[in-house]
């Protein structure tokens, strides 16, 4: 009967669904818990920031991680960035728990090597990410955006992220940028979110006035790869 092939329809729909985004989004793209005290803490200072481990790097207002690990980081920066360089095959977390960078000139969040970097917004946090309207060359990157990330990038989490690009591009991946969770507000010249692989989210609050597209991902060499995948989420696209 007809009600029969509807009702096998919607089953073999929603199978599939589930099935997509099991491909699509990894557990640790999900996981938004941490233990806090095996976290390296970075607290961030225009006067001196501070960290007691070896595997971060501090020079003035740049603030570089350069091994594998979970990084939890406070505080505030006036004119900085945090880099993540690490070697090719490593993933980098980095709990975002009351953040607030500004840069003149360059990215706040600068990952220019990792295998994949996660950013996790904690509970009830509130973190803010500006650019101050120019973007100075650092190295042989074309830095265009507040967070720029070579690598895949995923961010996740219950906190808020407000990020302001004066210039550029908000979020930028140059492979694929992944969004599980969280409350965004972003306001940027160019693009709001940019993935070259991929763009996909699973769940989370997007306000995004942009001067460019809200939401972009090309990727000219690889007709697989280039693709915009929301399986929910609230959009407030300008």
């Amino acid at each position: 009967s007809a009600v029969t092939e509807q009702s096998g329809s919607e089953e073999s729909a929603v199978s599939q669904s589930d099935t997509d985004i099991d491909s699509m989004f990894t557990d640790r793209d999900k996981e938004v818990g941490y233990d806090e005290e095996k976290c390296v803490a970075i607290t961030l200072s225009d006067d001196g920031s501070s960290c007691d481990n070896t595997s971060v790097d501090i020079d003035g207002q740049t603030i570089t991680i350069t091994e594998e690990g979970t990084y939890l980081l406070s505080g505030s920066l006036s004119n900085g960035s945090v880099v993540v360089a690490t070697d090719e095959n490593v993933k980098v977390r980095l709990i975002f728990n009351g953040v607030v960078i500004n840069n003149d000139s360059s990215a706040d969040i600068y990952v220019q090597s990792a295998d994949k970097v996660f950013i996790t917004l904690a509970p009830d946090s509130e973190n803010m990410l500006s650019n101050g309207g120019t973007y100075e060359t650092v190295d042989d990157n074309n830095i265009d955006s507040v967070i720029f990330s070579k690598s895949d990038l995923t961010l996740n989490g219950s906190g808020s992220l407000t990020v302001t690009a004066k210039a550029g591009h908000g979020i930028v991946s140059k492979d694929d940028l992944v969004i599980t969770g969280g409350t965004y507000a972003i306001t940027a010249a160019s693009q709001g979110l940019s993935g070259k692989d991929s763009i996909r989210i699973l769940d989370g609050d997007f306000t995004i006035a942009s001067g460019k597209d809200a939401l972009y991902s090309e990727n000219e060499d690889n007709a697989e790869k280039g693709f915009v995948y929301i399986a929910g989420g609230n959009f407030n696209l300008t």
